[in-house]
């Protein structure tokens, strides 16, 4: 896929997550997540910019989203050395998570198409692929992109909506307590 698929794949793949940080009122790191996420999801393709590398070797395996997700943990390991020890933990599995996931939606949308992906190599040189979309096509690259966007627009309003009814609930809940108060 080209870039437009791989952002698309990676939101809707994450709106998921997004969802879930959403509806459990985590809103900061669902948006700051999704950043990463899509910051990292061509991360796989800098293969292109070094002639050592052929491009789908090893950046398109599922080691180098290991190794990606320990990159991000190295980005952060600064500002979590000051925190406690499970909140830093915390941060740290957070940020794995986000590096390798970025990875793994990249590989998951170059499964979509003809040439596909080795995702244990050397391990094993077997290719996988779908088969069902050449990478160059823009019509589903752009669909790609906007089922994303759907995806993660429907992700954000289904998970505000239940934080949005909470608190009204509270602000009634709230008001009416006052009033009961008051007469008293």
């Amino acid at each position: 896929m080209f870039p437009p698929g791989h952002y698309g794949l990676a939101l809707a793949l994450y709106a998921v997550v997004g969802y879930a940080l959403l509806s459990r009122g985590y809103a900061r790191d669902a948006l700051s997540g999704g950043g990463v996420v899509l910051a990292y999801a061509l991360f796989p393709d800098l293969d292109g910019q070094f002639a050592f590398l052929v491009h789908r070797g090893v950046t398109h395996t599922l080691w180098f989203a290991l190794a990606v997700g320990g990159l991000c943990v190295l980005v952060v390991a600064s500002s979590l050395r000051e925190r406690p020890r499970r909140e830093a933990l915390r941060g740290a599995l957070w940020a794995f998570f986000l590096g390798s996931f970025a990875v793994v939606s990249h590989l998951l949308a170059d499964l979509l198409n003809p040439w596909g992906v080795m995702p244990v190599y050397p391990v094993s040189p077997a290719l996988y692929s779908l088969d069902l979309v050449r990478a160059t096509n823009d019509a589903a690259n752009y669909a790609m992109l906007a089922f994303g966007v759907g995806c993660a627009t429907a992700a954000w309003i289904a998970g505000r909506a239940s934080e949005t009814d909470r608190s009204l609930v509270q602000r009634l809940y709230r008001r009416v307590r006052r009033r009961e108060s008051v007469r008293e």
